[in-house]
């Protein structure tokens, strides 16, 4: 499944981030939020999703009234085995 990095222009707090865990099973079929980072000392937080495209993507942060700055489909590099991962 492609990933994805949805860039946010203001950081989550704890409880926000829960609040949205307890709507995870709302996600549409094939879309999978994975994890957030946000930055310390900065307004800006980092998702990355599995998703089919990056509309559905887009689609669910809208319906969610999640404000985002881009979206980028990416591939993670494993140090380990000295390879991206693909899908």
């Amino acid at each position: 499944m492609p990933r994805f990095l949805a860039v946010h222009a203001h950081a989550f707090s704890e409880e926000q981030l829960r609040q949205l865990v307890s709507r995870k099973d709302q996600l549409p079929p094939g879309v999978t939020w994975n994890q957030t980072y946000c930055a310390r000392g900065s307004d800006r937080a980092f998702c990355e999703w599995e998703a089919p495209s990056k509309d559905s993507v887009e689609q669910v942060l809208k319906a969610n009234d999640l404000p985002f700055v881009a979206i980028y489909q990416v591939d993670r590099f494993d140090p380990v085995k000295a390879e991206f991962e693909r899908p």
